[in-house]
């Protein structure tokens, strides 16, 4: 998530010079033909290029929307996780207790369960983090964004999976996991185990343990919801046909502006080019928004920050157990928050 109230100018300039530099190629070109080489025949009504100019607007702007509802839906459904992450904490260390058995477990013991319960929960928010950043063939795999990927990984998440996966739960538990096809799907179940031990140990009763089992089922609802906008691309046929729409329309641009700014008197008609360039890169822009926001799992710039979010769960939780030494709470990077 990009953090700062507006993108710097240097930085935009840095990433965009090279589409700029090619509109500004692409408009002289037109231009020089036009008046050296009296290819008057290159003029295109104004008329047709308003009409496929706002029937491409429309479409990027239909893509742009889709875009957008995927990456709030991925930051409503973090939130959620939070919630009932909060929820979590104060079942397990409120409803497992010693009101409902014979011989009551000393303090220590009570917290090493809650503990437990808990520590595994902050597992599974780092995990179900981990798998969201797996690639898929769709997302954005060209050389500067798996740079702007390896650089963004190596400064939030700098363990590896299986360390970090047990600086939360037991390394033997974590070993068998790891084993696991999907890690967030096993550490559920084992919760659900664990509260069920509980229950037949008389720690918690029945209702107590119905509505733990219900934040459990909460937890596999959310992680769907994750794995389905991760694993379901924005349908290709509207991605890809904005695209194409957007680069026709630039290409035709220079060919109206030729028309134009020629009738409008002797010379004016090298005032194609840098109209070429700034219309030309009000689509690109469009296009490149829409189409960076349609991944909100793949680990760049503009991703949901799920690092800062699994931070929050932890430093709450570890806060409810109060025995716990909390982490620094996650800074960004270069404007950037993962």
């Amino acid at each position: 998530m990009y953090i700062n109230r507006n993108i710097n100018f240097k930085v935009f300039l840095q990433k965009a010079y090279k589409p700029l530099l090619f509109l500004a190629l692409y408009g002289a070109l037109i231009v020089v033909l036009y008046e050296y080489f009296h290819m008057t025949w290159i003029k295109l009504p104004w008329s047709i290029l308003s009409i496929v100019g706002t029937a491409v607007a429309f479409y990027v702007g239909f893509k742009n929307n889709s875009a957008y509802a995927r990456t709030w839906e991925a930051r409503k459904i973090w939130g959620a996780i939070i919630n009932s992450s909060r929820s979590w904490g104060i079942f397990a260390r409120d409803f497992t207790s010693n009101l409902f058995v014979d011989k009551p477990l000393d303090e220590n013991e009570l917290y090493q369960i809650h503990k437990d319960l808990i520590l595994r929960h902050i597992g599974w928010a780092y995990r179900l983090r981990r798998q969201l950043w797996k690639p898929q063939p769709w997302e954005h795999s060209h050389q500067l964004s798996n740079e702007m990927r390896k650089r963004l990984g190596d400064t939030f998440a700098s363990l590896s999976e299986e360390e970090e996966l047990k600086l939360f739960i037991e390394e033997q538990e974590a070993n068998d996991l790891l084993k696991k096809r999907n890690v967030c799907t096993q550490i559920i179940s084992n919760q659900s185990q664990k509260i069920l031990e509980l229950r037949e140990k008389g720690l918690i009763d029945d209702f107590r343990h119905m509505e733990m089992q219900k934040l459990l089922k909460d937890f596999y609802i959310q992680q769907g919801k994750c794995e389905r906008i991760k694993n379901f691309p924005l349908p290709r046929q509207y991605a890809n046909t904005s695209f194409v729409l957007t680069v026709l329309i630039v290409i035709l641009l220079p060919f109206g502006m030729v028309s134009q700014f020629s009738a409008m008197g002797q010379g004016l008609v090298w005032l194609t080019i840098p109209f070429t360039t700034i219309v030309g890169s009000i689509y690109f822009i469009m296009e490149f928004v829409g189409d960076f926001a349609e991944n909100p799992f793949e680990g760049l710039a503009f991703d949901t920050p799920m690092t800062s979010l699994c931070n929050t769960i932890e430093i709450d939780l570890k806060e409810m157990l109060g025995k716990e030494e909390l982490p620094e709470k996650v800074k960004p990077h270069d404007n950037v928050l993962m």
